[in-house]
């Protein structure tokens, strides 16, 4: 894997979360585009750098699966609905230990709990400007910290393969209190 084709891959399942999170509307686009930007690329280098923090080899890789069925879904659903459904499960940080032989939970669980972190922080911060600024730049702001809310929160949701179910595997306090905040966040967002 290079730095190319990580880049790529990054590129590429940013602009389909971008035609997701915009509903496919170009006049949303550019409200949602800094906000997918924090929300999404941020999650993966936060995790590609608490893994190499401890030494792994590690980087992002797209995943074409949930490529296509994040855009089939999401095309179906705008035009059953009128709203289009999002599936943000289109790829992950790969992780490799080429010199170790064993599980590492504390590692694991830090390295699964950066992503929504960083999705914590930023929104959090997106909020106060929200609440600090109106037009232009108070809507972006506003998206910024919607869209990494509901990122965290999905994130930290339970179930395998996602990271909330490493997190939980690794130390129920910190899922607990991440997905609480989460939840927080999102619901006052």
């Amino acid at each position: 894997m290079t730095r190319r084709s990580e880049l790529e891959d990054l590129i590429l399942s940013y602009a389909v979360l971008l035609l997701l999170f915009s509903d496919f509307e170009p006049v949303k686009m550019p409200y949602v585009a800094p906000a997918i930007l924090t929300a999404f690329v941020f999650h993966e280098i936060a995790h590609r750098q608490v893994a190499r923090h401890f030494g792994y080899v590690a980087f992002y890789r797209r995943w074409d699966t949930g490529i296509i069925l994040a855009l089939l879904l999401g095309v179906l659903t705008k035009l059953t609905t009128g709203r289009a459904w999002i599936f943000a499960a289109l790829g992950a940080v790969h992780i490799y230990a080429p010199y170790q032989y064993w599980e590492d939970r504390y590692a694991e669980g830090l390295i699964s709990l950066a992503g929504p972190l960083a999705n914590i922080a930023v929104a959090t911060i997106g909020l106060l400007i929200s609440k600090l600024f109106g037009g232009f730049f108070g809507l972006i702001a506003w998206y910024t910290a919607l869209i990494n809310a509901w990122l965290a929160f999905f994130n930290l949701l339970p179930v395998p393969p996602l990271d909330g179910f490493k997190v939980l595997r690794w130390n129920l306090a910190y899922w607990a209190v991440g997905m609480g905040v989460a939840f927080l966040l999102y619901n006052i967002t």
